[in-house]
């Protein structure tokens, strides 16, 4: 909701003048909620980067909540909860498993709120978090492109450093209580196919940081799942799809780059007529042949590649640049981890893969 009310007025601005700001320097802007931090971007001419930085560090401290527009946006969020999560029976089924896969760890609510949430939500709500959170100190800002450094950060300081920077609150380590059995959910939704989900609990690349795993976990983690689920050569693609024909699709991936650990998470739809616990074995029985048998390097080898490549295409990209930057150093990581991705994929061996 607040992310909606940044794009409303300011003290400077009236509601309404942000966007024609931005349209008149010939920018590109929107914004984004994960599950760690809400990014603000414009993507824009390099001779245009000062009034960007005189506009984004205006709405950081200067909104102003208006009541009737605070009503409003909390409307299009509901609508936008319905859109995207409640009309859809996959995005059902991910909201109400990651409440079942976690008990503590802040990852097991939604990021846009439970309807019950955005229902009982008060202007002061927003503006209290805005009060606390929206500081310098608490922010990262990113500047990706032809820019002179230097220039960069006489701008940074020239617009965000007059602003006093907040006692922040501490933050308590939520590390998510052990898990002691399978948990099971079964929902029933209208839906014209099944559609069946597995996580389990892994380490992050935070983790492998404060030494608690090896360094070199999330790596394997991150090859594992592309051996299961990258491209039509992957073994989900060529045992479960095209061999066996027993699912219309099986994906499988790693989320290890956020605040705190996460899942591997593995889904799948059957085909026609299969059951979704026929599906789920042939699912677990790819896994265990990970368990007992060490991928041949020539497969290795080519999971390697194309994770790499997949990485290093998207880096053509100063968009991408600037979220994977601003990710890395937001969650506690560090921008330079950027450059130990694909030595770290390198390095991973299949006995890794196995363990």
């Amino acid at each position: 909701v607040l992310e909606h009310m940044m794009f409303k007025g300011t003290q400077k601005h009236k509601s309404g003048e942000f966007e024609k700001l931005v349209s008149a320097i010939g920018a590109r802007n929107n914004a984004f909620t994960s599950q760690d931090y809400t990014a603000y971007y414009e993507v824009l001419a390099n001779d245009k980067l000062e009034k960007a930085m005189e506009i984004e560090a205006d709405r950081m401290r200067n909104l102003v909540f208006d009541p009737e527009e605070f009503k409003k946006e909390v409307e299009v969020v509901k609508e936008e909860r319905r859109w995207r999560t409640d009309d859809k029976p996959s995005s059902l089924t991910r909201e109400q498993f990651n409440a079942v896969a976690f008990l503590n760890s802040p990852y097991r609510a939604p990021v846009i709120g439970w309807m019950v949430d955005l229902e009982g939500m008060k202007l002061a709500d927003a503006k209290a978090w805005y009060k606390k959170w929206y500081t310098p100190n608490n922010a990262t800002l990113v500047v990706v492109g032809d820019v002179d450094p230097e220039e960069v950060f006489a701008m940074a300081k020239k617009y965000f450093m007059v602003y006093a920077s907040n006692d922040l609150p501490e933050v308590k380590a939520r590390t998510e209580v052990e898990q002691k059995g399978i948990r099971n959910i079964t929902l029933k939704l209208p839906a014209k196919l099944s559609n069946l989900r597995m996580g389990f609990k892994t380490p992050g690349m935070i983790s492998a940081k404060k030494g608690r795993v090896p360094a070199w976990e999330p790596y394997a983690l991150e090859v594992l799942a592309n051996i299961l689920d990258g491209g039509d050569s992957a073994r989900f693609a060529k045992n479960i799809v095209r061999g066996k024909e027993i699912a219309a699709s099986a994906n499988s991936g790693y989320y290890g780059y956020g605040r705190l650990d996460n899942l591997l998470v593995i889904t799948a739809v059957p085909a026609k007529g299969i059951e979704t616990n026929d599906l789920k074995q042939a699912l677990l029985d790819e896994v265990n042949i990970l368990k007992t048998e060490l991928v041949s390097e020539a497969e290795l080898k080519r999971v390697k590649a194309q994770v790499i490549a997949g990485e290093v295409f998207e880096r053509d990209s100063i968009q991408h640049m600037a979220t994977l930057l601003g990710s890395l150093e937001t969650v506690g990581l560090g921008h330079k981890y950027i450059d130990q991705y694909v030595p770290g994929v390198l390095a991973v061996t299949a006995k890794q893969i196995q363990e």
